[in-house]
This record gives C-alpha cells, structure tokens and sequence, in this order.
C-alpha cells in the first residue's frame, strides 16, 4: 500500500493566507509527501482553523483516513484570538492526538516559533502572544511519546530570517515552507519512516517596503480591524491594572 500523509491544522500547513497563497505543491505537506517515495497526501488544513476546529471537522476525516502519519500544526489562531484558555487547549489537544495515535498512525505535532521574532508588536501585545505561545508549547510537549514526534519551529534558525516569510511576517514563503517539510523529514526518518531528502529552493529576498506598504492597505489593515482588537485590548487592560497587594 502507498504510504498516506494526513495534514491537519490551519494555513501554516494549507498555505493560504490574508491576501496571499502559496501554491499547493509548494506547502510543507507537500514536500515531505513529494520526498516519500510513493506517499499520498489527504489535506485536511483548513485556513483560520483553531484547536476546536481540528477536534471537531478535520479529526474525523483524519481517524477514517488509515493514515501512516499524521501532521498537526496549531495553535497560532488559538493565540491570536480571544478566549484563550490553556488548560482547555491542553485538554482538547490531548484529546486530538489520542484520537489520532489510537489509528495507530505516526503523529508529528508541532511547535511554535515566536512570531514576535520578525513582527513588531507593541510590548504588551508581545509579552501576551509569547505568553500564550508558551502555553501552546506546553501543550503540546504535554503529549509527546514514542509515537507523538514534536516538529519545534522554534528550534529552526532560518524561521528568525524575514526573507523566509511572507508579505504579512506570518505565513512562511515558499523557502520557509520546505525549510519545514525539512526538518519535518529529519524527525520522521529519526522514526523510522522512509523520508527522502526534501528539495530545497533557491533562498529569496525579503519583500520590500512598497511590497508591505501595499499588501497592509489592500489586506492586513481590514484584517487587524476585525481581529487584533480580542487581543489587543485584553492584553492592554491586563497591562494597565495595579499590581495586587499581598
């Protein structure tokens, strides 16, 4: 039978973003399957995905799917929008992937980078992304075991290099998207799956100033309007409330 690649989670995995869409051949899934001799992948990341929306549209499919490996990258919608709560995240994740692991599938579940590392927030707004990132992280090192393999974005150096992202320093590019199915290979084959060597592409420049001036107008001014504000204005009123005294 050809072995079968199941990718769940959000738009660091399908590759589509505010405005922008890398080409579906190029996303990290698709390079690892492309390196594993005779693999199938079945997409099931969808774009704006959170935890819940895994648990509750893709698992499903993923359980039915007699996958060998399952990938699941999250959370960054999950700490980016209001409601938050890291227990309930830990709890649902761990749900998840003990769906998924009782397949008897592979799971490869990955970590997140710091996106504060090449997008400039304000200080507060920082220290509650990285916060919650933490907590992310947490999570998922809560579930990992012989058969849970984590993929740490964090411990990749080339994702602290602005050429490797996007317009919007959210979405990897093409490079930073195999620079990910990469280290994704490193970790399967240290498993025991038959990974090849992921093609590389040519390393690109970081898009310029005019490129970003345009992109923010047409798309990511819209976007923070709509949603920056749940976690904004949380993170500002938590900032500006006096310390308890004990």
């Amino acid at each position: 039978m050809r072995p079968r690649i199941v990718a769940l989670g959000d738009s660091t995995s399908c590759g589509e973003g505010v405005g922008l869409s890398i080409p579906s051949g190029c996303t990290w899934p698709s390079r690892l399957t492309a390196a594993t001799p005779g693999a199938e992948l079945l997409p099931l990341a969808v774009a704006g995905s959170r935890l819940r929306d895994v648990h509750e549209v893709q698992l499903p499919r993923a359980v039915r799917s007699r996958a060998d490996v399952v990938t699941l990258l999250i959370g960054l919608n999950d700490v980016a929008r209001a409601g938050f709560d890291r227990r309930d995240f830990r709890r649902v994740l761990e749900d998840v992937v003990g769906a998924i692991r009782a397949t008897g599938a592979l799971v490869l579940l990955g970590r997140l980078h710091d996106v504060t590392a090449v997008l400039p927030l304000p200080p507060s707004l920082r220290n509650a992304v990285r916060a919650r990132t933490a907590a992310v992280n947490e999570a998922v090192d809560s579930c990992v075991d012989d058969r849970v393999r984590p993929l740490d974005l964090a411990s990749l150096p080339g994702l602290r290099m602005r050429r490797m992202w996007e317009v919007d320093r959210v979405h990897p590019n093409v490079a930073g998207h195999a620079l990910i199915a990469d280290a994704a290979a490193r970790v399967l084959r240290s498993s025991g799956f038959p990974v090849g060597p992921v093609r590389q592409p040519a390393m690109p420049s970081a898009p310029g100033p005019l490129r970003e001036a345009g992109w923010l107008v047409r798309h990511g001014l819209p976007w923070l309007g709509a949603h920056v504000p749940q976690v904004v204005l949380p993170a500002l009123i938590t900032a500006a409330r006096p310390a308890r005294q004990g």
